[in-house]
């Protein structure tokens, strides 16, 4: 099991950071794989959509998600990315570790643009073994 160390959090979070300047996105995060926010967050005035108890409550639900669908990672292979678009929200979560990046953005954001860009930022991030 791995342990992400302040200066893990720290990488993560300037990359959060870039991120989120992109056009359209409201919020990239980084949750543990316990459902927690590590890193990241709202864009500076970005208002949720959701009350604090509701974003947290996703935050587990993205990592639970990801969990069950882990269990065919040996039939399928290992899961890339998820994304569902809602009327409200393009929500997308990809896999870093035991760490998922949570970006939600515009629904009529560019996915694919996003997913991209979020790899690039985030596949050089090494989290530490402890």
């Amino acid at each position: 099991m791995s342990d992400t160390t302040v200066e893990d959090i720290k990488k993560l979070d300037v990359a959060c950071k870039e991120l989120s300047n992109e056009n359209k996105i409201r919020h990239v995060g980084v949750i543990n794989n316990l459902g927690r926010l590590i890193a990241g967050g709202f864009k500076v005035g970005i208002s949720p959509l959701l009350d604090s108890d509701k974003v947290a409550m996703t935050y587990m639900q993205m990592q639970l998600d990801f969990k069950m669908r882990q269990e065919l990672d040996e039939v399928l292979g290992p899961i890339d990315y998820i994304a569902s678009r809602r009327t409200k929200q393009l929500i997308i979560s990809v896999p870093i570790k035991d760490n998922l990046v949570l970006i939600s953005a515009e629904p009529d954001a560019d996915d694919k643009q996003i997913i991209k860009k979020a790899e690039e930022l985030f596949d050089d991030i090494i989290i530490s073994t402890i």
